[in-house]
């Protein structure tokens, strides 16, 4: 299956790319947003983060014929120390495609499918000790319970945790097939939408604490960019989009009192999605949402 680099057009026109500029990619994965910014930026840089070990040295293989990137093997929550480190102030660009990698997904050694049968992990960053095999036989039936109704929005969040206290009594939980099992038994069969989907999304943003890292990162981007410098992200579902939505709203309200009068510090622009087009190309877009942050004042 070939791997599409999603609303690329859109976040390449919304992040206005200057050849001399500076621009990060906190979510490299395997480069296909960063080639098209570096290809972009013929005469500055562009720092790609990737926390992903294996994926970077995919991703570094894949872009070895450019020569103005620079990547940095961390989580993207750690964007402001790591551009400290390499004396870059200040940037015109920061991207975000929160989308969970294409690499990881498919390989089925790393845990994140409920397809076939593997052995569960979920982990991005194959360093941390927690794990979707922690989450399942560690926590307490209450934490599971919340886990799966605040980021999976599952109805039967407390029948499911119930049920996987009274399965991991028996045997621990380990393989995909005995959590697809698990949930089965719980919520049955719909044509419509595999029953898992959104308990493996559940437990894959609590392994990785997703939603807490984009909201620290994205406050810290902001601090990062230039007078019009441009944040742009990419959501893929109504949680984290959220979450993005909210970050924004704050920002675009905050105003600064001057002689002149009050000025705007920053400027959304309209959320762009999919076309119908890209969607019958790849229908992994279709969730899709494109937001952008200008900042339109120097801060601190």
């Amino acid at each position: 299956m070939k791997h599409y680099s999603v609303l690329a057009k859109e976040s390449l026109n919304n992040l206005n790319i200057k050849s001399k500029g500076i621009y990060i990619d906190c979510t490299l994965g395997l480069g296909g947003h960063t080639r098209l910014l570096a290809e972009k930026v013929k005469d500055g840089k562009v720092i790609a983060f990737e926390q992903d070990s294996i994926v970077l040295q995919e991703a570094k293989k894949s872009l070895s014929d450019l020569n103005n990137i620079i990547f940095i093997n961390d989580n993207f929550v750690n964007i402001k120390k790591r551009m400290n480190e390499i004396n870059i102030r200040k940037v015109d660009g920061i991207f975000y495609d929160l989308g969970t990698s294409y690499y990881q997904l498919t390989d089925v050694n790393r845990g994140f499918t409920y397809h076939d049968k593997a052995k569960l992990d979920m982990r991005m960053n194959q360093n941390q000790d927690l794990s979707a095999i922690n989450v399942l036989n560690e926590y307490d039936e209450k934490d599971l319970s919340d886990i799966f109704w605040k980021y999976g929005d599952e109805k039967r969040s407390r029948q499911l945790a119930k049920a996987i206290v009274e399965y991991r009594k028996i045997k621990p939980i380990i393989l995909n097939t005995d959590l697809n099992t698990i949930i089965k038994s719980v919520k049955g069969y719909s044509k419509e939408k595999h029953p898992s989907k959104n308990i493996y999304q559940a437990i894959r943003i609590e392994v990785n604490n997703e939603i807490g890292v984009i909201k620290k990162s994205l406050v810290q981007a902001t601090d990062l960019l230039k007078k019009n410098g441009v944040l742009a992200v990419i959501t893929f579902h109504s949680l984290e989009d959220k979450v993005v939505k909210d970050i924004f709203w704050k920002y675009k309200s905050d105003i600064e009192i001057t002689q002149f009068g009050n000025e705007f510090k920053y400027k959304t622009l309209k959320s762009i999605y999919p076309t119908k087009e890209e969607i019958e190309i790849n229908k992994a877009s279709r969730s899709a949402k494109l937001r952008t942050l200008i900042k339109l004042i120097d801060t601190e």
